[in-house]
């Protein structure tokens, strides 16, 4: 119900939208002072309201009891988890100070197959420390999951939730009136020139508030923060055609939105009672109809990426791209290890010339590569992302069913097949690097050592990492001659541009 209230108790204004109002609406100062009172009184009256409500049902909640319910399992839980933690933190430190130690006896030794050997058993021991601990959290968890649910099916539970929803019903008529009543009484003291401003003014309002609350990713981008240093170079038919363009964009985010919104208003509560009645398959069916609504919210924004970044010429255009991405997926477009290490081997100090144009020429190929493998990420996020709360349902539905849904699911998912992709590009790029500048070296380096997939430790280590870097080479290296040169970096590139939204592993995964 969290994110229910937190949605539901969003302002429709704000003290500090005064402002805007006054640019929008060139507002004189008799009435801006007009306004700030207004905006004033509705922000002291929904504050009230809210705060009326919350501890209504903390109240109610208090007086049903509803917090006692199963209060020792939780608690006994709560003293595993932590007991796990403790656990897990005193293996840590164990292993840090018996490294500390091997390294202080192996100082000035050469490297042996005998310390190549314990090295392997200490990565074995720690991936099954892992591997216990996980399994171990993962039933807590579960146990968790099993303590809410007990508590959810309770009669004292579906008594207060029936409660509560009358509150919030109470509260959105109120919300919906007091938003109605300001805004009524801003239009009013307006002269008819700027009473042809109000739309603008309301689409304004609804993108800063609405946008940050999309659930996927792309969909809380605003454009208008990032198109703006791009269209001071442009010529002025090109400078009227992006306005046509940012004002397209504007009104018909500005349609999903509102469609988002009103989907919310009545599915909010919808959703409320299936998670009453347990009834998974209709809390699905909810969020998969809010789902599309998002998804409607971030196409008029990726499509319209396009349409700008054609707009503005080369290599301007490219680079709104870029940014915008970036600013829409930043998990996809983060910088990845090889592109930090190859950014940071070319500063160093005391390199031969050559050796740098090497570098550099290596950072280019990366580049381009690692863009195509975003792109593929891109398409794949595009078609199979799913909010948080969409995960959360199909897992309680698998535990109705008897299914088993602590097992992970990232083998089979196409999204994390799509970053492994990547992953292995990259694995590529840090060997090159190190084949100009040495392992040693290299591994020093922001990003050179080995990590797990993502930065943090996990199935992109040892040996996995070799197969699959191995696997990677015999799909591509069709000359094999161990480097990937110009025309099979090509076929790598339509095979990331091809892959789209296919859910089959990529020929190079597990078992390809």
């Amino acid at each position: 119900m969290g994110r229910v209230t937190r949605t539901m108790f969003r302002p429709d204004y704000l003290t500090r939208d005064l402002q805007i109002l006054v640019d929008i609406l060139t507002l004189d100062d008799d009435q801006a002072a007009v306004v700030e009172m207004l905006l004033e009184d509705y922000d002291a009256n929904f504050r009230l309201a809210v705060e009326e409500t919350e501890a209504a049902m903390a109240d109610l909640g208090a007086a049903s009891g509803a917090d006692e319910l199963e209060r020792d399992r939780v608690d006994e839980l709560r003293g595993q988890m932590e007991a796990m933690r403790d656990e897990m933190r005193q293996a840590r430190e164990a292993r840090e100070a018996a490294a500390d130690r091997a390294d202080g006896e192996a100082d000035g030794e050469e490297d042996s197959p005998e310390s190549d050997e314990a090295r392997a058993a200490a990565r074995a021991e720690r991936e099954a420390l892992r591997a216990e601990y996980r399994e171990r959290m993962g039933a807590i968890r579960e146990a968790f999951r099993a303590v809410r649910e007990a508590q959810l099916n309770t009669e004292v539970m579906q008594d207060l939730l029936a409660s509560q929803m009358q509150l919030l019903k109470q509260f959105a008529r109120a919300r919906e009136s007091m938003g109605d009543e300001t805004a009524n009484s801003i239009a009013g003291i307006l002269n008819e020139q700027q009473l042809e401003s109000w739309a603008e003014l309301e689409r304004r309002l609804r993108r800063m508030r609405m946008l940050p609350e999309g659930r996927l990713q792309g969909s809380r981008t605003d454009l208008t923060l990032i198109v703006e240093p791009f269209a001071a170079n442009l010529e002025p038919e090109a400078v009227a055609t992006l306005a046509d363009i940012m004002l397209a964009w504007e009104l018909d985010l500005d349609r999903g939105l509102q469609r988002r919104a009103d989907f919310d208003a009545q599915g909010m509560f919808d959703l409320l009672v299936a998670m009453q009645d347990s009834d998974a398959d209709r809390m699905l069916e909810i969020l998969g109809k809010r789902q599309k609504r998002e998804e409607g919210v971030r196409d008029v924004t990726d499509t319209t990426i396009d349409l700008i970044s054609a707009t503005i010429p080369a290599p301007d255009g490219t680079a709104f791209r870029k940014n915008a991405l970036q600013a829409g997926y930043d998990r996809i477009y983060e910088t990845t290890r090889s592109q930090r290490a190859i950014g940071a081997a070319v500063k160093l100090p005391d390199l031969d010339p050559e050796l740098v144009v090497q570098i550099e020429q290596l950072g280019a190929d990366c580049d381009i590569d690692i863009d195509d493998a975003n792109e593929a990420i891109l398409v794949v996020v595009r078609r199979h992302e799913q909010p948080l709360e969409v995960r959360f349902v199909e897992r309680m539905q698998q535990r109705a069913s008897g299914a088993d849904s602590s097992q992970r699911d990232d083998d089979t998912n196409p999204i994390r097949e799509a970053y492994d992709a990547r992953d292995a590009v990259d694995e590529i790029y840090i060997e090159r690097l190190g084949d100009l500048l040495g392992e040693e070296r290299v591994a020093e380096l922001p990003g050179g050592r080995e990590r797990g997939r993502r930065g943090g430790e996990g199935r992109w280590g040892g040996d996995d990492r070799e197969a699959r870097r191995a696997a990677f080479m015999e799909a591509f290296d069709t000359n094999k001659d161990g480097e990937i040169d110009d025309a099979e970096r090509e076929k790598i590139r339509e095979h990331f541009q091809g892959r789209g939204g296919r859910g089959g592993p990529p020929p190079f995964g597990p078992g390809g």
